[in-house]
């Protein structure tokens, strides 16, 4: 950091985290629902169950350390462009979270892109390996300082590794539920003597790689950071030369005749006496004419250029509006962001919170957290009874803000149309009005339980249609009799008159 001039991308950086971790996995508000799949959709009793596995795992999610980790994660993912959160079952409650240091893993992916194999290698006091492997399953060297018990020598450090990898499916035995017979293995490695400490498993994937984006067929991901890099370097270079400049003109250079060693003053108010008959011994400043506006300007378009490559623009956009703005321009404004930043967060979603919750979901449910599964939510097929995973949608600002993208498309469709429908009202007919407002809701965030079903919508509009019928019934025998009380004076033979006797018969 002693060559550091300027935090501007490190700024840049934190703006980033901060904002994915308030706008998408937020502490505060709900952030993810647990909904019932397809073939479970619309029955009751699961979807008020997996309404309190949400509540419940939200809940457990804030007692962990899920949100301190998550931030780490989102700093790692926007300077390096790759970052990993393991999860598994804690000793002070069901879910524990780490954030691995960059640098201390590789991963590998399979043939379809997701990485399912990844090896760490970190450190651990003797204390801890004892506390993590059982002082029986250590290594010989290791056990006798655990017996000596010397403090000094319990927090001697040893290197490990730890491999996960899924396991092929002839190691796997189908009548075994054991660790060593789950679908991913677990195997830690003492590297100095070479020895398998423990072996285990998991029945999810314990660990989710994330990279902000990818470019070319290498597992790893690109950052932000690697477009800012270059203005990084020129505004660090442009900063370290404004401050000498800053300080040359606060402090300017002079040139002083030698025969004024040790005579002129520097102080505020100080006095220098010289020679007036010699105006050319008078000391002046000397080359602090710098342009310090030039430079200031690169400066600052170099500091917007590091913070677009950041996305600080979408996470303050609010903050920074400089004027009053229509909910149109707002939008706009808003859509402009989101459609660059669209693309992270979608993989983001696949690579990261997806298998997160489904582990999370997992780990739970076997820790008997939630209520009892309905039964209901089983579902029979030829292979025997099993529980569906439940579908996972979204409700965080950022999630709840890209949907919303299609309803500004509609508005703008429909500023165009409306005044060709005044002329051809028939064009109206190519949409599904019901579709668009339900959907339109659900992308704006109204909570699910304030929009009615559809048999609801239906049997509201048919008793609307019937109430309608009636009155419509109503209206017309009230005319008949009303016809029917001036009949008296009218000739029965003429047409009028036969036209009433036929509507009342």
């Amino acid at each position: 950091f002693r060559s550091l001039f300027d935090s501007t991308a490190v700024r840049a950086n934190q703006i980033l985290a901060n904002g994915q971790l308030a706008w998408m996995t937020p502490h505060e508000s709900p952030w993810f629902v647990f909904e019932a799949p397809p073939e479970l959709k619309g029955v009751d009793a699961v979807e008020q169950w997996l309404k309190r596995c949400t509540e419940i795992a939200q809940l457990e999610l804030a007692r962990s350390n899920f949100y301190s980790e998550i931030h780490e994660l989102y700093l790692d993912r926007g300077a390096f462009g790759t970052a990993l959160l393991y999860c598994e079952e804690g000793r002070k409650g069901p879910l524990r979270f780490e954030a691995w240091t960059v640098g201390s893993y590789s991963i590998s992916e399979d043939d379809e892109g997701y990485v399912d194999t990844v090896a760490r290698e970190y450190h651990l006091t003797v204390r801890q390996a004892a506390m993590a492997f059982g002082e029986e399953n250590l290594s010989e060297e290791m056990r006798k300082i655990v017996q000596e018990n010397d403090p000094k020598r319990l927090d001697q450090k040893f290197e490990f590794l730890h491999m996960i990898y899924p396991r092929e499916p002839e190691e796997i035995d189908p009548t075994k539920a054991d660790p060593l017979n789950m679908p991913f293995a677990s195997v830690y490695i003492d590297l100095k003597a070479k020895k398998v400490v423990k072996e285990s498993g998991y029945r999810e994937l314990p660990f989710f790689v994330t990279r902000f984006l990818k470019w070319g067929k290498a597992p790893y991901g690109w950052s932000p950071s690697w477009i800012a890099l270059p203005e990084a370097r020129q505004l660090n270079f442009l900063e370290m030369n404004l401050d000498a400049l800053a300080e040359t003109a606060a402090f300017p250079r002079l040139l002083i005749p030698n025969n004024y060693v040790n005579d002129v003053d520097m102080r505020a108010g100080g006095v220098t006496y010289f020679d007036p008959a010699n105006p050319n011994a008078i000391p002046r400043e000397w080359a602090t004419s710098g342009r310090y506006d030039v430079g200031l300007d690169r400066a600052n378009r170099k500091a917007q250029a590091i913070e677009d490559a950041f996305h600080v623009d979408l996470f303050q956009m609010f903050a920074r509006q400089d004027k009053q703005m229509t909910a149109t321009e707002v939008q706009e404004r808003a859509a402009e962001k989101l459609i660059q930043f669209s693309p992270t967060f979608a993989r983001m979603t696949t690579e990261l919170f997806n298998p997160l919750l489904k582990r999370g979901f997992g780990l739970l449910l076997r820790g008997g957290y939630f209520p009892p599964v309905p039964q209901e939510a089983v579902v029979m097929d030829a292979t025997g009874a099993y529980l569906p995973e439940p579908k996972v949608s979204y409700t965080s600002r950022i999630a709840m803000s890209i949907r919303a993208l299609e309803n500004l498309s509609f508005n703008r469709s429909m500023a165009m149309l409306m005044p060709l429908s005044q002329i051809r009202p028939d064009i109206l007919d190519n949409y599904d009005f019901d579709r668009i407002a339900r959907d339109s809701a659900r992308n704006d965030g109204v909570p699910a339980g304030w929009l009615l079903s559809k048999d609801q919508v239906d049997q509201i509009r048919q008793a609307r249609a019937q109430a309608q019928a009636m009155q419509a019934q109503m209206e017309q025998a009230q005319m008949l009799a009303d016809a029917a009380s001036k009949a008296g004076r009218i000739d029965p033979t003429s047409a009028v008159g036969r036209a009433i006797e036929e509507g009342l018969g």
